[in-house]
Parts: C-alpha cells; sequence; structure tokens
C-alpha cells in the first residue's frame, strides 16, 4: 500500500488544487488543434477532443470536486488513522451486505479468496469506516446490478494501484456477472488531481466505458522530458 504522509490530506490546500488545474488549462488550451495524429493526447484516444476536455475542465467546480472526494475518503477510512492510510483501498461487500477491508495491492489469490466468501455470503464483518451509499455518479465496472461489489480507492498517479488494477479487472471478469467493482479517488501525489479532474470530465463526455478506458490510459502514462503531464491528457 502506497502511503504518503507528506500529502495524506487530501487535504492539498483548495488553493493549490485549484491552481494546479489552472496550469493544466493553459497548457492544453495553448496547445490546442495543433496536435498531429502520432501525438494524440489520451483522452482523444478514447473520443474525446481537446477542446471538449478543456472546456469541462474550465467549467468543473473544482472546489465542490475536492470537497466530495475528500468527504468520500474520509468517510470510508474513518476508522484508519491519517498516517496508516494508502492507497490501493478497497473495501468487499458481500450478497448479504457484510463488508471487510483489503489494505494495499494484494496477491490475485488472496483477493479472490475473499471475493469468493463474499459471493458465498462467508465474510465476516472486518470494516468499521462508514461507507458512502453508491451513487449515479460512481464509475462502475462489470455487471451494475451484480451481488457483490468491490469498491477501491486508487491514484492515478500510484505504482501500487497501477499493479493492482489488472488484479480487480481479472476477478470481475471471470465472476459470470456476480461480481462490480467501483473506482473512486483517492490523489495523493503532485499531479493526481488535475488526473482525475479529466477523468470525470471524460465519464462526464463520453461515458462509463470510455472513463475505464481513459483510467488504463492514465496508470499507463509517463512524463518525458518532451511533454508534459498535462499535455498528454
Amino acid at each position: 500500500m502506497e502511503n504518503n504522509t507528506k500529502e495524506q490530506k487530501i487535504s492539498t490546500p483548495v488553493a493549490i488544487v485549484v491552481a494546479g488545474v489552472l496550469i493544466m488549462i493553459g497548457i492544453l488550451a495553448s496547445k490546442g488543434g495543433g496536435v498531429a495524429p502520432a501525438q494524440k493526447t489520451i483522452s482523444e484516444q478514447v473520443g474525446v477532443s481537446k477542446e471538449k476536455l478543456l472546456a469541462c475542465i474550465e467549467e468543473t467546480d473544482l472546489e465542490a470536486l475536492d470537497s466530495k472526494v475528500s468527504n468520500s475518503v474520509n468517510t470510508a477510512m474513518s476508522h484508519i488513522p491519517r498516517e496508516e492510510r494508502g492507497t490501493p483501498y478497497s473495501i468487499v461487500i458481500s450478497k448479504d451486505g457484510v463488508k471487510t477491508e483489503i489494505r494495499g495491492a494484494d496477491s490475485y489469490a488472496n483477493v479472490k479468496r475473499v471475493v469468493d466468501d463474499a459471493v458465498l455470503g462467508k465474510i465476516t464483518k472486518n470494516y468499521d469506516g462508514k461507507l458512502l451509499d453508491v451513487e449515479a455518479s460512481d464509475h462502475i465496472f462489470g455487471n451494475p446490478d451484480a451481488p457483490v461489489t468491490i469498491i477501491e480507492y486508487s491514484d492515478y498517479e500510484c505504482p501500487f494501484c497501477k499493479q493492482y488494477d489488472p488484479t480487480l479487472k481479472k476477478i470481475v471478469q471471470e465472476s459470470n456477472g456476480s461480481v462490480r467493482w467501483i473506482y473512486r479517488h483517492y490523489p495523493l501525489h503532485q499531479h493526481s488531481f488535475e488526473k482525475l479532474v479529466a477523468a470525470e470530465c471524460v465519464a462526464k463526455i463520453k461515458g462509463n466505458d470510455a472513463f475505464w478506458k481513459y483510467s488504463d490510459l492514465l496508470f499507463g502514462l509517463l512524463k518525458t522530458s518532451n511533454d508534459s503531464v498535462s499535455e498528454q491528457l
């Protein structure tokens, strides 16, 4: 599990969060219209033009989004001391509503064992947080009506989250519709908030499938000497 006590408060001051996104907007705007096909941004790769992405980002209430994300994380992890929180963090909800937690990027075998128990209704309660209910705005991978739910708190710049992502995807795909995976944000790194804003805009413009494809691309995004992170979004 990635812990980042320096930035544990998703609580990056809102002014800093806003400043970072404003810088991203400036970079995107300055590059508008001049991207060659071989240099497509990742939003363009999922069918969202740079112009539409920029317009959505400019219209986003950053303070409200930051507050929503912070409230979700702090509620779900209310039972965990701040210095012990990290990503990825998952809550598995069984078919009978019993919850258990998985801290860190656990192995496929271990996660599968927990999920199989959830499918059979055999898990015992091991979660003391106050998980927020699933909302229409949540991002769901798999059968939306699956009896078992995995809610993951993740960060697009966390290497352990990138490692864990295929594990959850495989478990859902092998479940025959009995497991769904919900992705929720827990931004801890320098550019994490900018990336989640872009991902939320992709979801708003293009829908749930595009969100998941975009998230995969975000995990594969590497900053190079010639291109800033914002130029690639």
